[in-house]
């Protein structure tokens, strides 16, 4: 029973996610680490995962496979069922180096929304792509580098140009934070969804490298997220 305990509790402290499914794919149980990767992706798509890359027989399948959801990025999984009622899955993170530690420089305070509306204007002036936007109008003004956040929003909405329609959601993250300079900040994330699958060009990760903003993408959905600093 003790060493249960032990096994059971080294699981929960893993730094890699951890999930077991019924044979009907839903959740059994869970780690802290994939319970923060479902911010990311659906259970669903990750016992899709699991099953897809399953042994033909009862045992283990461990493959190298570079996956990405949200923030994180994985390289290989493990795949694992003796008996038809359950499956697990395990994937391991992809060590890297942290982001350059980047200071707080040349902000100034400014209405988002303004700066969204003028960026939509200025790129899309002549699509006729129709934005439903959802906006938590209750941000208030925040300190930012508007010329380094109006560059990159221009590309955003420039990978949208050709598409018929487009969701916008702005809104102020729950439960999650930005640490900048061992202060905390809260997270306004813009939501881009579309119907098409998205693309992300190098260059505009560049761009980000050297800013406070990060950019977060998965099939037709774009993340941009910046730290509320009033």
């Amino acid at each position: 029973m003790e060493n249960n305990n032990f096994y059971a509790n080294l699981i929960e402290n893993d730094l890699n996610p951890f999930i077991l499914f019924d044979n009907n794919g839903k959740i059994k149980d869970f780690n802290q680490e994939a319970e923060f990767l479902f911010n990311f992706v659906k259970p669903k798509e990750l016992y899709e995962l699991a099953v897809s890359h399953a042994s033909i027989n009862f045992g283990f399948n461990r493959q190298f496979i570079s996956l990405k959801y949200g923030k994180i990025q994985f390289y290989a999984i493990l795949v694992g069922y003796i008996n038809d009622e359950e499956i697990g899955l395990r994937l391991y993170k992809e060590v890297c180096r942290e982001k350059e530690v980047v200071k707080i420089t040349n902000i100034e305070l400014a209405n988002i929304f303004s700066l969204i509306e003028l960026s939509k204007t200025t790129t899309l002036l002549q699509s006729d792509i129709k934005i439903e936007e959802i906006y938590d109008i209750s941000i208030p003004q925040v300190k930012l580098n508007i010329n380094e956040f109006l560059l990159i929003l221009n590309d955003c909405f420039t990978f949208y140009k050709d598409e018929k329609e487009l969701s916008l959601k702005v809104y102020i993250k729950t439960g999650e934070y930005e640490i900048i300079e061992e202060k905390k900040y809260q997270i306004i994330s813009l939501e881009f969804k579309a119907n098409s699958p998205l693309e992300i060009h190098k260059s505009l990760e560049n761009k980000l490298s050297k800013t406070h903003i990060n950019l977060f993408f998965s099939n037709n959905i774009l993340n941009l997220e910046l730290p509320m600093i009033l």
